[in-house]
């Protein structure tokens, strides 16, 4: 009992100390108060406006003891802001404020305000520049990559892309969110050089149909594509066809005449044209190089590397066609290289080209003359006109390889054997031509003038005066054999019936007379004898 009743004023001491320690920790955390939480606060917002309420009495002191870059400030017990926020500004979006307060004979304390700023969409996205120029080679595969153009925005991501859909033929976006440019269709060089694209950004996915502020922005990309080398040497002139994605350029060949034991000096004159190649990819002309690849057994002939002329190292001597298989190759790429044939035909000279018989022919033809009528050769006859051209390398003066052509007319055409037949009606008084003779082997040809006069018309057209066609005469002629025929056939039957009555005439008269006047002659029997 004794140890109970000596401790008890000391307890009662501590209590006290504690009870007066409680008392004045409870009066210093007293003196201001701020609501908990953080504090939201839009950027962009106006001066001055309230961020909190420091509820404190009115003996207390208050004052701003942090102010993160000096952005508040305080009106009595009102926490404000100086000026507007800008949220991309600030070094950061969470600013803590402390606010010191004290009393005279009170312990001071701080008390801290988060100030949380809003970000709010106002700024546009951006390129980093207005225009872009983008080099494509050609025939890139499908879906290949051909850059990467993007748009920044300090105010928010995912940005949304879109080209527009006038400039979208060839190329697309990988995704909305991606403005990386994929190939779309196939690129031709030789279709499309140059590709202007329109790109579009956006900072709200569909910013026209809500009512959130949004903002786009446009850059303009232009496509260069670029000819690469995918194409051998084309020997002109040739034909161009396309199949599938390939261009092919088929050429026919060249063809070239020499005399035989002649020796051509300079390059051989070919058809159509000499030999000559160019780069297939039109935009690169590589330089083409020509050899002779097989053929030229003997070396007859040599090619010039650079130009492509044939010349002659020695004559030929044996008549007949020489083909040469010639090959154009790129210098730089030997790999792209186009083969075609030149072939020469060695021939016997010829010492002289055909000739007509005369300079000059006149022609006659009625005004009523329908097409396929023949020209005539004089005003009296219908004899047709022909025209006959002479080679004296041949025996006779024929040459089965001359031809007849029609030059400066379309009234009329010429046949191989040299008549003249009427192609459309004439409505003119006259007309004149030239007739040619070709040597269709050596090329050689002579000419002649032909003057046709328009004469009036003696008749009503009608095919018996119209003049009779070579066809004509052959079915008339035909049609006379067969009568004849009919008719031969026709006469032996009847003669062959002829005999046969004859003959049964004689017998019946001989028998019924003879039997009555065994001495009469029967008349009728020697009439038939005489028939």
């Amino acid at each position: 009992m004794e140890v109970k009743s000596k401790s008890k004023p000391v307890d009662v001491l501590l209590g006290c100390i504690v009870a007066i320690c409680f008392s004045a920790l409870c009066s210093a955390e007293r003196l201001c108060t701020v609501p908990p939480g953080p504090v939201s606060v839009p950027e962009n917002n106006t001066a001055d406006i309230q961020v909190v309420k420091i509820i404190s009495g009115s003996d207390v002191t208050l004052t701003v003891s942090v102010n993160p870059e000096d952005l508040f400030y305080l009106k009595g017990n009102l926490l404000m802001v100086k000026k507007g926020l800008d949220y991309e500004s600030l070094s950061s979006s969470a600013l803590v404020v402390w606010v010191h307060c004290s009393r005279s004979g009170s312990r001071s304390v701080n008390e801290s305000v988060e100030v949380l700023v809003e970000n709010v969409n106002d700024n546009p996205p951006n390129f980093a520049q207005n225009h872009y120029v983008l080099d494509v080679n050609e025939l890139i595969p499908v879906n290949s990559s051909v850059g990467l153009i993007e748009a920044t925005d300090v105010d928010s991501e995912p940005l949304y892309y879109r080209l527009e859909s006038a400039t979208d033929k060839y190329f697309r976006l990988e995704n909305i969110n991606s403005p990386k440019i994929l190939v779309k269709s196939l690129l031709d060089f030789d279709v499309i050089q140059k590709i202007s694209l329109v790109l579009h950004v956006q900072d709200t996915f569909n910013g026209s149909a809500s009512n959130e502020p949004f903002f786009t922005s446009v850059a303009t990309i232009t496509v260069h594509v670029k000819d690469v080398d995918n194409r051998p040497p084309w020997f002109q002139p040739c034909l161009r066809i396309n199949s599938g994605n390939a261009k092919l350029c088929v050429s026919s060949g060249y063809r070239g005449k020499v005399n035989l034991t002649e020796k051509e000096e300079g390059p051989l004159v070919l058809e159509p044209g000499p030999v000559f190649a160019r780069d297939g990819d039109k935009n690169r002309s590589e330089q083409i190089s020509y050899r002779i690849l097989r053929g030229n057994e003997g070396n007859i002939f040599q090619i010039d590397e650079e130009t492509g002329n044939i010349t002659m190292t020695k004559a030929a001597d044996i008549v007949g066609p020489i083909t040469l298989t010639v090959v154009a190759s790129q210098v730089t790429n030997r790999d792209q290289f186009a083969v075609t044939q030149v072939s020469i035909e060695v021939m016997k000279k010829s010492r002289n080209p055909p000739r007509f018989e005369k300079e000059r022919y006149e022609g006659f033809i009625y005004s009523n003359s329908v097409p396929e009528s023949m020209i005539l050769r004089d005003r009296s006859t219908n004899r047709p006109f022909r025209v006959r051209a002479r080679d004296e390398d041949f025996a006779g003066g024929v040459n089965p390889d001359v031809k007849y052509e029609v030059q400066y007319s379309s009234y009329v055409n010429v046949t191989s054997d040299g008549f003249v037949i009427l192609k459309r009606v004439v409505k003119t008084e006259s007309f004149a031509l030239q007739l040619r003779a070709v040597d269709a082997t050596t090329g050689e040809s002579g000419t002649a003038a032909l003057s046709v006069q328009v004469i009036p018309a003696v008749a009503i057209p009608s095919p018996s005066n119209i003049g009779y066609r070579p066809g004509d005469m052959a079915l008339l002629g035909l049609i006379m054999a067969a009568l004849l025929v009919l008719c031969l056939i026709v006469i032996g039957f009847l003669i062959s019936r002829l005999w046969k009555g004859n003959a049964s005439m004689d017998k019946i008269c001989a028998v019924s007379h003879f039997k009555r006047h065994p001495d009469f002659i029967c008349e009728h029997s020697h009439h038939f004898r005489l028939l």
